[in-house]
């Protein structure tokens, strides 16, 4: 529990300055992956992202795409090999079929951490 805790503190106190890339690029096994409530509408990324690459890759694209007016992370929550960790952002979509909609969003993520690194990350919010 207590390599969870670390990872989790260190995702948050980058995630906190905006270092989303350097978070993922200490974090991450080469083999994590992100897990979707949903795969969006109209985006070519899947629900289910696998490699650190692959989602390397999909975090700078969206990043392009994106103005984050405002971000924020919670404290995490460690359970276990486990965390949960709320973030919240206020952004535009500067492409795409959402392309000049500003939205407030909120969501839960939860972290599964193996051998020291973030190994899952899984994503729960609503798109109500």
């Amino acid at each position: 529990m207590a390599a969870t805790k670390q990872v989790a503190e260190k995702l948050c106190e980058l995630c906190s300055r905006g270092e989303h890339a350097k978070a993922m690029q200490d974090l991450y096994a080469d083999d994590a992956r992100h897990v979707e409530v949903m795969a969006m509408p109209g985006s070519p990324w899947p629900r289910v992202m696998e490699g650190k690459a692959a989602l390397q890759k999909y975090s700078e694209e969206w990043s392009k795409m994106t103005t984050v007016h405002r971000s924020s992370i919670g404290k995490p929550i460690v359970n276990g090999n486990q965390f949960l960790v709320e973030m919240k952002m206020d952004a535009t979509q500067n492409a795409g079929p959402m392309a000049g909609v500003r939205m407030d969003m909120s969501e839960q993520c939860l972290y599964t951490v193996k051998n020291g690194k973030i190994a899952e990350a899984k994503f729960f919010y609503s798109m109500g």
